[in-house]
C-alpha cells in the first residue's frame, strides 16, 4: 500500500502544480493582451523581434433562449433564421439499449462504436 500512498501524494502534488501553471498562463496571456490590445471579434499576427509571431484571436460566444429565439423566428423567412436542427447520438439511450434490450442493440449495434474511455481517478482527503 505504501507505493499506492506515494502514488496518490505525487497525484495531488501534480495536479496542484498543474493547477498553478494554469494560473499563470492565464495571468501572462493577459497582460500580452493589456499590451497587444485585442479585437472583439478577429485576430491579428504580430511579428516579435526573435523571429516568432504572436497571434491574438478574440472571440464572442452567443447564447439563446432558444424558447423565445424559436418563436421570435418564425417571423423571419427560413433562409434568415439563426437556427441549426442537430441530430446526436443519446449514450444514455445507447447504454440502455445495450444493457436492456439486445435485440434493439443489435440491430443498430453496427452504426455506433463503443470504446473505452480515459479511467478517471478522484481522490478524497
Amino acid at each position: 500500500m505504501n507505493e499506492l500512498t506515494n502514488l496518490v501524494t505525487e497525484l495531488i502534488q501534480a495536479k496542484a502544480a498543474e493547477s498553478q501553471a494554469n494560473i499563470r498562463r492565464i495571468n501572462i496571456e493577459q497582460a500580452i493582451i493589456k499590451i497587444t490590445g485585442q479585437k472583439e471579434e478577429g485576430s491579428f499576427t504580430l511579428d516579435l523581434e526573435n523571429g516568432m509571431k504572436l497571434t491574438v484571436t478574440g472571440k464572442l460566444s452567443y447564447a439563446a433562449d432558444m424558447s423565445m429565439l424559436t418563436q421570435l423566428c418564425q417571423a423571419l423567412s427560413p433562409d434568415m433564421r439563426p437556427l441549426k436542427i442537430e441530430t446526436k447520438l443519446d449514450e444514455t439511450g445507447c447504454k440502455y439499449l445495450r444493457n436492456n434490450e439486445p435485440e434493439t442493440w443489435a440491430l443498430i449495434a453496427p452504426a455506433i462504436t463503443v470504446k473505452p474511455a480515459k479511467t478517471s481517478i478522484t481522490i478524497k482527503a
